[in-house]
Formats: C-alpha cells, sequence, structure tokens
C-alpha cells in the first residue's frame, strides 16, 4: 500500500512549506511522497539526528506573518 505515504505527504504539503520555505518544503514533501525512498530518508534522517531540509528560524516565519 505504498498509496498511503503518498496521500500523507500531500496532505501536509502546505503545513511542512510553510516550517521548511517553498523549495525546502517542496522538495521534502516530494521525497517522502516516493515509496521506499520516503522511508530511506527518514530513517538517515533519524540516524543523523536531524533534517535534511532544516526548518526555517522562527524569526523569519514570524516576519512573514505565519
Amino acid at each position: 500500500m505504498p498509496w498511503i505515504g503518498t496521500a500523507i505527504a500531500l496532505a501536509t504539503v502546505f503545513s511542512t512549506m510553510r516550517r521548511k520555505g517553498v523549495l525546502g518544503g517542496a522538495l521534502d514533501t516530494g521525497l517522502n511522497a516516493v515509496p521506499l525512498v520516503g522511508a530511506a530518508k527518514n530513517v538517515v534522517e533519524v540516524a543523523r539526528g536531524r533534517d535534511f531540509f532544516p526548518d526555517r528560524p522562527a524569526s523569519s516565519r514570524a516576519l512573514s506573518g505565519r
């Protein structure tokens, strides 16, 4: 059932883009939507202890009104 991961990624795309920026959020969501690639990305991120596409600083989100 690989479509479940794609459905979850599409449901969260806007909040991810708000947190990570347009490009970072789109890339993060796109990778998460691909079966096996998204799972591998998440495993590597857990092992590294940080995201490939980090969240924007809170100050830049506050300035944009979000």
